[in-house]
């Protein structure tokens, strides 16, 4: 049955309301848009809408306006994904796997999807000031592996889960 679902997302929704709009402002209820390849295994989020300035940490999620590149692949205008890199982050890409500051973050599996040879994105940089690296959960995510750092002006919100 359908409805113990919706009563308890819009329940969560509910308190989730109240200690948002108290500690951080505005907010949009939000959920993943892309259905058949969940990049987050997660379904809906409480977003909080940021005004001007934001600066994401680690480990966040945040919603985003999908650059052109990014919305060509996925079908979706805003997305939601894991800051994995931050500013001054070292991140390289050695035999088709990410490494951010040496740590392992998964393979490209994407390569032959998105019509890219293998080893064709290997190379290393730093995330530079007013950039993130964004990275979904699931391998068959579309991210900062095969785009590159995203720019802060496209987050729209950081993303609190509710289921």
């Amino acid at each position: 049955m359908w409805w113990p679902k919706v009563v308890g997302v819009v329940a969560a929704a509910i308190v989730g309301i109240g200690v948002l709009e108290a500690s951080e402002g505005k907010w949009v209820l939000a959920t993943d848009v892309q259905k058949y390849y969940r990049c987050l295994p997660y379904e809906w989020y409480l977003v909080t809408n940021i005004d001007g300035v934001f600066d994401a940490k680690r480990g966040e999620l945040v919603q985003f306006r999908a650059p052109a590149e990014v919305e060509r692949i996925t079908q979706a205008y805003s997305v939601i994904k894991i800051v994995a890199g931050v500013p001054g982050d070292r991140w390289a890409i050695r035999n088709d796997e990410l490494y951010i500051n040496g740590e392992p973050w998964g393979s490209l599996h994407l390569l032959q999807s998105i019509g890219k040879a293998r080893g064709s994105l290997d190379g290393s940089g730093v995330i530079p000031e007013g950039h993130v690296y964004v990275l979904g959960t699931n391998p068959s995510s579309y991210d900062s592996r095969y785009w590159g750092p995203l720019p802060n002006r496209y987050i729209e919100g950081k993303a609190h889960v509710i289921y």
